[in-house]
């Protein structure tokens, strides 16, 4: 009842300032820094998203005040970004949520920075506060010295940051935290990998538990009723969903419930990795084949998430519908395809495929760059970012799993090559993207995202095992070393557990020995490309195709199709049917 009260009080609100003209915000622009120190004035970012129900909510309250208003123009160089087409700096402020409030000095240093709604009474204080008193704040310390020949986790390293994970799992309903649950993925790989060594033992329990309880409390904020998975709970029961859907939760939630379907066989958590890909196809393509980008938790009218989505199929359809935000971003479309390949590797559903190429071929058309990696929004050098490239990089290989196609592998080396190139960090780790010339303060700084290292680390690693290439090892080193960085100021990292993982070892690697054409060949290869590990080398030696990429293993001409499993210094004996293909990587695989 608090909770809905608040909510009308805040709607009331909004309608009252309904009147008001909205502030004349700037498109974001490093230029912005030279009118500020002409006019004497800070600079006001405020971050949001499309989808975001508190950012309409500060919108229509606190940036309609009219005094408040007067003040921001007076003082301040306002600055709306959509932080879903901005990636730098949603990366750099993605730390306090959305919508983020800061504001810079002409020297682009930081004053001020604070996540989430802000009302008018309390904005209008912090106006004043920071005219009378600008000073900046102190920055997080991320800069422990490390071993510069360190590629790997203690083991005393990795048993600290297992307890610091668990340390934070709620017993009852799955998730962490004590506020927000949701799925991530890195967390939710490391929890089901641990779940399943080859010798089971009292920690293989417990990762199983946080495994499956997660996933079960997470299937109530799946949509019952279009699919899609709604962005988080803000109740431990995960009863209390935020309405809007991003492409970020589809792609964890996905990639998580089909490796758990892969390992334990529960029809439920395939049934979930299909509800929510079935929002992605019905509502999410454009006419031209590429992915959107979100849809908001409300309807534009101010109908509410929690009233609209208690409605069913027809009911919604009647009416005004919250509204999708049809940007078509390179890396949401990487997210896209990777995820719907996924789901056809153990559904065999041959229109997610259809999908996932279609998506991919459109990117390559239309967001490749000159430098040759992948534009945000525009095939631009300039709007080239890690989290692009990589996300199509990472689609590629996907697609080079679900379809043993080479083109995809080189693909897929020509953008690492691209990123190696542009996003490299001297220091250590993997930059969105390189500073602007002339960029002040702290947008002076590279900014590295985490999650963004974990998976070009881990890209590099695959790559490497794949193609033979040394390079592709020193740069995923190169990466390890951030996350190095970070361990030893003690960070909490699944990502790193994950990534340092599949560094110390060689990956599940299945070959199959036949025609394409072929379908017993055919069906050894769906099955080697369902083996329960994202950490897969998955090949398909087809001899009118020529040798395999890395050739370190020498196979036999066979007489009819057959399967080989060849890891840790052990190849198995050849099988001819697609239910002995997990048994023999199961042998030789080094859980």
């Amino acid at each position: 009842m608090k909770r809905l009260l608040v909510f009308l009080l805040l709607f009331v609100s909004s309608v009252a300032h309904a009147e008001t003209p909205s502030l004349p915000w700037k498109k974001w622009d490093p230029a912005l820094f030279d009118q500020a120190g002409k006019e004497n004035k800070y600079i006001l970012l405020h971050m949001a998203a499309v989808w975001c129900h508190w950012c309409h909510v500060m919108e229509g309250t606190t940036y309609a005040d009219p005094a408040i208003q007067k003040t921001i123009l007076d003082k301040f160089i306002p600055v709306r970004v959509d932080q879903d087409a901005d990636p730098e700096l949603s990366y750099r402020y993605e730390d306090w949520g959305w919508p983020a409030t800061i504001m810079l000095d002409k020297d682009g240093n930081e004053i001020f920075k604070r996540r989430g709604y802000i009302p008018p009474e309390l904005f209008s204080k912090l106006l004043v506060a920071v005219i009378e008193d600008p000073s900046a704040l102190p920055s997080l310390n991320r800069t422990a010295e490390i071993d510069p020949n360190a590629v790997g986790l203690t083991a005393d390293r990795r048993t600290r940051m297992e307890a610091g994970l668990l340390q934070g799992y709620d017993k009852e309903h799955g998730g962490f935290g004590d506020a927000q649950h949701f799925i991530q993925a890195d967390t939710m790989e490391w929890a089901l990998e641990r779940s399943r060594p080859l010798k089971r033992n009292a920690d293989t329990d417990v990762w199983k538990d946080v495994a499956s309880r997660t996933l079960t409390g997470a299937r109530k904020i799946i949509d019952p009723v279009w699919g899609g998975m709604f962005q988080y709970s803000d109740k431990l029961d995960w009863s209390g969903p935020h309405f809007e859907k991003l492409l970020n939760i589809q792609r964890d939630a996905m990639r998580s419930y089909v490796l758990a379907y892969e390992i334990d066989h529960n029809p439920a958590d395939l049934k979930a990795a299909q509800d929510i890909g079935r929002w992605l196809m019905d509502f999410m393509r454009s006419d031209s084949g590429a992915f959107y980008t979100s849809q908001d938790a409300d309807v534009a009218a101010g109908e509410h998430g929690n009233v609209f989505y208690a409605k069913n199929d027809a009911e919604r359809r009647a009416g005004a519908q919250p509204p999708i935000d049809r940007n078509s971003y390179a890396r949401e479309n990487g997210w896209a395809i990777a995820s719907l390949t996924t789901l056809y590797d153990v559904s065999g559903d041959k229109k997610l495929l259809d999908a996932a190429t279609r998506a991919f071929d459109w990117v390559l058309a239309n967001r490749r760059a000159p430098n040759g990696g992948f534009g945000h929004s525009r095939a631009a050098d300039d709007d080239t970012h890690l989290g692009d490239t990589l996300a199509m990089a990472e689609a590629a290989m996907a697609l080079y799993r679900s379809t043993a196609e080479r083109r995809y592998l080189a693909d897929a080396i020509e953008f690492a090559t691209v990123i190696a190139h542009e996003n490299k960090d001297p220091s250590g780790g993997y930059m969105v993207r390189v500073p602007e010339p002339g960029a002040k303060g702290v947008l002076a700084k590279p900014v590295k995202q985490i999650d963004e290292n974990v998976a070009t680390i881990r890209l590099f690693n695959l790559l490497a095992r794949n193609t033979g290439k040394a390079a592709f090892r020193a740069d995923a080193e190169h990466g390890m070393r951030y996350l190095l960085q970070l361990a030893e100021n003690d960070f909490v990292l699944p990502g790193a557990l994950v990534a340092d993982r599949e560094l110390g070892r060689e990956p599940a690697h299945v070959t199959i020995v036949g025609r394409k054409d072929d379908p017993k060949a055919q069906a050894l290869y769906a099955a080697a490309r369902t083996y329960p590990t994202r950490y897969l080398r998955i090949e398909w030696l087809d001899q009118r195709e020529g040798p395999l990429p890395a050739a370190d293993v020498e196979y036999p001409e066979m007489p009819q199709a057959a399967a080989f499993a060849c890891a840790n210094g052990t190849c198995s004996l050849p099988v001819l049917e697609p239910g002995e293909v997990h048994r023999i990587v199961d042998k030789v695989d080094n859980r």
